[in-house]
Order: C-alpha cells, then structure tokens, then sequence
C-alpha cells in the first residue's frame, strides 16, 4: 500500500538529523553520554588523552586536529 503524505512525513522524522546522527556515533564510539559529548563539541570540556587518540582514531585523523588546544 502506498503511504500518505503524513505517512511519509512522519517515518521520515525517525530518522536523525546530520549532526544527530553524529552526536550519536560519538557517543558509541567514546562510550559517553550525549552531554559529556556536547560539551566536548561546545568546547566546554576536553577529554581525556585515551578518549582523543580513540576519537582520532576512528576519523583518521590526529587528536591536535580534533582538539586543537590541547
């Protein structure tokens, strides 16, 4: 069966957003929660040395690229 427009429109909005999406593939990698990594993105806080080298690791980067400051 087809769906409505409305059907459509509303399994769409399961989907996450761009920077949703993100967060969370942050948080499974880091093992944190989503505050701890909005914090992080905000520039509020920085994680530790293991938690960047994981980080970079997994976008193929280095942890300076991440966090520059630090």
């Amino acid at each position: 069966k087809d769906m409505t427009l409305k059907e459509l429109y509303e399994e769409a909005r399961k989907n996450p957003t761009p920077g949703v999406a993100f967060i969370r593939e942050v948080m499974d990698v880091a093992q944190k929660t989503e505050i701890t990594v909005r914090r992080w993105i905000s520039g509020e806080v920085v994680p530790d040395a293991l938690t960047r080298r994981v980080l970079a690791d997994h976008f193929k980067c280095q942890p300076e690229d991440l966090f520059p400051n630090k």
